[in-house]
């Protein structure tokens, strides 16, 4: 407590932060990228760095940055930190990102939430090119799915809420995400993971990420998507619950596998609840990161899913919707034990897109639908095995005929 006091005494003597009315104090946006900077910014409140005991920098109130809080890491930066209790407002502009961190491989990488709240900017936090990084928001619901009172908040961020590039062995729990996103332009055809037109952040998006986590996290109303898995393998997204996206709860697809999704709540999906997915044969994306295969979705609750009367009117609605849709030529996947409810195509489908350039999607539309029209296969024992999915064990309303009988 000496120390802690001490030190916020030397900062606010340097005239860097001040205080607020109410809350915690302000600061100027953080910038490390070298060791010596965790004693020139005049924001770390206690620690000396070392694994045992990291800084610690918060709580501040960061306002209208264009990057709230940026680390960049490399061989100049070895010491251990927390970024605890911030509250980070931005203007909005895609641009912008509430917490940066590139590059970080230190013993210690952290993100507490519990009182901290990222609103407002573009992406609220962006992690690149890093191992062993943790954003644990504090919420986590020992009870069940999702987050329980005292989640820490990544709320209306006009991109995402999370965002996970190139890196590994990162967690992200006890989080409430809400209303980030926008609804873009989806891309049922290649998969292109761009976020801009295509598929935004939306809850929290790995691209090229391996061996991480998304658990006991909360998503509501965040687009395009809930939780997204793009050319990534050996990951698990579990005991979430998730609602309101549009247009999936859980994609998987470019190249994803052995990935886990399991013990999760989902409902009110527009289009579906999971969807597995290859990019059709001879895109541009199939080539690059190949087949999506051996991922493993077993012992969800997925439910209430179904577009809206203005969603079908405007023609966006694919002709292969459903609860847990496995599309085109993926294979070796297992949908196991899972309990899927009122969907709006079916509960358990298999099916492939359909181009079609006269439709605002750019494949067919719905109604009708279009399930077990699968022509394409990247491995499994080809089409008169299923391309190897396996759907088993699992409690349904109504399943596509060409599903084995659960």
């Amino acid at each position: 407590m000496l120390l802690v006091a001490s030190l916020l005494g030397c900062l606010v003597a340097a005239g860097a932060p001040h205080a607020r009315a109410s809350g915690a104090p302000t600061h100027a946006p953080i910038v490390i990228t070298k060791d010596t900077d965790f004693t020139s910014c005049a924001c770390v409140t206690s620690g000396t760095g070392t694994a045992t005991n990291p800084y610690v920098i918060g709580p501040w109130a960061i306002n209208n940055a264009g990057v709230g809080v940026a680390i960049t890491g490399g061989a100049s930066l070895t010491k251990s930190f927390v970024l605890s209790n911030l509250t980070i407002a931005g203007n909005a502009a895609p641009t912008t990102v509430g917490i940066h961190l590139s590059n970080i491989n230190v013993s210690v990488a952290k993100v507490i939430g519990i009182q901290t709240s990222i609103q407002t900017t573009g992406t609220g936090i962006l992690v690149e090119n890093s191992s062993n990084v943790t954003l644990d928001g504090g919420g986590a619901n020992k009870k069940g799915p999702g987050v329980g009172m005292n989640a820490g908040t990544i709320n209306h961020n006009s991109v995402g809420a999370i965002d996970v590039e190139n890196s590994s062995r990162i967690t992200i729990r006890g989080w409430q995400l809400s209303a980030d996103g926008a609804d873009g332009s989806p891309d049922y055809v290649a998969f292109n993971p761009a976020i801009q037109p295509y598929w935004n952040v939306g809850g929290v998006r790995f691209f090229g990420v391996t061996n991480s986590t998304i658990d006991h996290t909360a998503a509501n109303n965040d687009t395009s998507i809930s939780y997204s898995l793009f050319d990534s393998s050996n990951d698990t997204i579990s005991n979430n619950t998730a609602n309101y996206p549009f247009t999936t709860n859980v994609l998987i697809t470019d190249g994803s596998s052995n990935n886990q999704v399991t013990g999760n709540d989902f409902s009110t999906g527009d289009f579906f609840g999971i969807l597995i997915a290859d990019p059709l044969p001879g895109t541009w994306t199939l080539a690059n990161f190949g087949a999506t295969h051996d991922n493993r979705v077993q012992g969800n609750f997925d439910h209430s899913d179904g577009p809206t009367g203005t969603e079908v009117a405007a023609g966006i609605v694919p002709a292969f919707l459903g609860s847990i849709v496995v599309l085109n030529g993926t294979y070796d996947n297992t949908i196991t034990g899972n309990t899927a409810q009122s969907s709006t195509g079916g509960n358990l489908v298999w099916a492939q897109a359909v181009p079609n350039s006269s439709t605002p999607i750019g494949v067919d539309n719905f109604p009708p639908v279009e399930h077990c029209n699968v022509t394409a296969s990247e491995g499994g024992g080809g089409l008169p095995n299923l391309n190897g999915n396996v759907w088993t064990g699992n409690s349904v309303q109504q399943q596509d005929p060409c599903i084995p009988a659960q």
